[in-house]
């Protein structure tokens, strides 16, 4: 689903722009974001993050894509992202995380619901 591998890539971009305005739209209502550093349930904690970019990504690449489809308006989709960020805003460190989405429809439009990322 070449869709879904698009609307990742604008979300990946998103991120690296810390365009919260972005995953204000994209993100589910009731969403869950889950990383190495722990889980985080709070829609507006997630979309601060965003917007505050503390660690910028520079550049990520995706590949692997695999989407598994679990009814007509859900899937899951997954890839391997390598990524250049620069911690603290400084310090450029390159990362690979498998990362996994979960997306539902509602009113026509993929939202992402549990997002996950798991270093390679």
């Amino acid at each position: 689903m070449e869709e879904i591998i698009e609307l990742t890539e604008r979300a990946w971009e998103a991120n690296r722009n810390g365009d919260a305005a972005f995953y204000d739209d994209y993100l589910d209502e009731e969403v869950l974001s889950v990383s190495p550093w722990g889980a985080v349930t709070d829609r507006a904690a997630i979309l601060k993050g965003f917007a505050e970019n503390q660690n910028p990504y520079t550049r990520t690449d995706q590949s692997g894509h695999r989407i598994v489809r679990l009814t007509d308006d859900s899937l899951v989709h997954t890839s391997v992202v390598e990524i250049d960020v620069l911690v603290g805003g400084t310090d450029k460190q390159t990362v690979r995380y498998h990362a996994t989405t979960t997306m539902v429809r509602r009113d026509g439009a993929w939202k992402a619901k549990v997002f996950q990322i798991t270093p390679a």
